[in-house]
């Protein structure tokens, strides 16, 4: 058995547990940094003749329902803030057909949903105000760890139904991720 003794003054003492608590807080942001820069969606490349869109910087932070406006607004969508929807959903952990197609189409827009495979995020539905000859359409965007990681501009018209990326405007012929049918499983 061996004993170590140590004499400490209490000032070495309080200057040790001081700059213990400064490396544990310094470790402990650095992994909650780490988190979120993981968890951030990075906005794609908008397709050719949106030049202004594609230099425009877009904040991804959504904890709000005025950022996650903004952020809308950011990509051109006039939405009705006060027909915020709520739900929270699990990203799948095996993507069928219909979601590898929906998962591509936020891939092109820049955002990795294989990453958040099996995870809970929060998706948030508005009524989008300023499309084309389009009632019954909305833009959905999906919220991880406060930050938006996936959206998509759609309608559930039986005829005529369609799920777009949002940098995608009809009436500019902005069309970067090739419209699809929408499904049950976005």
């Amino acid at each position: 058995m061996f004993i170590i003794t140590a004499k400490l003054s209490k000032q070495k003492l309080v200057l040790g547990a001081a700059a213990l608590a400064a490396v544990l807080l310094a470790v402990g942001t650095a992994a909650g940094l780490a988190g979120d820069v993981a968890a951030l969606g990075t906005q794609g490349e908008a397709a050719e003749g949106s030049a202004e869109q594609a230099e425009e910087t877009v904040s991804t932070l959504a904890l709000t329902n005025e950022e996650r406006v903004a952020y809308l607004s950011a990509c051109g969508w006039e939405v009705d803030a006060s027909s915020c929807t709520i739900r929270e959903v699990i990203i799948p952990e095996e993507f069928d057909e219909t979601y590898q197609k929906y998962a591509d189409l936020q891939a092109r827009q820049g955002f990795d949903l294989e990453r958040l495979k099996g995870k809970r995020v929060k998706q948030v539905t508005y009524t989008v105000t300023n499309y084309p000859d389009g009632t019954d359409v909305v833009a959905d965007l999906l919220v991880y760890r406060g930050n938006v990681v996936a959206g998509d501009i759609s309608s559930m018209k039986t005829d005529g139904g369609f799920t777009r990326g949002l940098m995608d405007h009809p009436e500019t012929g902005t069309d970067s991720t090739n419209t699809t049918n929408k499904s049950d499983g976005s």
